[in-house]
């Protein structure tokens, strides 16, 4: 079967009506993709949970070790660490979205039912909710400067 995203020729299924065999294999290819982008979330908030119970517990342990510079140094270049991976992943997790929920327009987009569907609200019109994709990132990139900023206070300290 033809890619119809492209410039190319036109598939058989804009041209006539679909098989009993494309319309499964459409169905089927939606449902990944709609299950994709949901495990997508999950995963990004699951990782920032983590991430947020172990910040939290390095800066608690922090303050419990003050005066012992070599193991606050490691905690915070740890820290620092722990935030641009997370940076990281929460970049790489907006892209598959991204591209997931691109597939999902393109299949909206070829069978006609772009009116009914979640996805046909944010085109081109400003939605009355903010899209939160770049929000992780965000989070992460200011995690990870203010913990270098709090790493290179203490190193310049002393």
């Amino acid at each position: 079967m033809d890619d119809a995203s492209g410039p190319g020729p036109k598939t058989r299924m804009t041209e006539d009506k679909p098989t009993l065999f494309e319309r499964r294999m459409l169905l089927a290819v939606y449902q990944q993709n709609w299950e994709n982008a949901r495990h997508i979330k999950n995963e990004r908030l699951s990782f920032t949970n983590v991430y947020c119970l172990v910040a939290a517990g390095m800066l608690s342990l922090l303050h419990t070790v003050a005066g012992k510079r070599a193991l606050e140094i490691s905690m915070l270049f740890f820290l620092v660490l722990f935030s641009f991976i997370g940076l990281l992943t929460s970049l790489r997790l907006k892209a598959e979205l991204e591209e997931c929920l691109h597939k999902i327009d393109q299949i909206v987009s070829q069978t006609g039912v772009e009116p009914i569907s979640a996805l046909s609200e944010a085109k081109g019109v400003p939605t009355k909710y903010p899209k939160f994709r770049w929000i992780f990132p965000w989070f992460y990139s200011i995690g990870t400067i203010g913990f270098l900023i709090l790493l290179w206070q203490r190193v310049a300290d002393r």
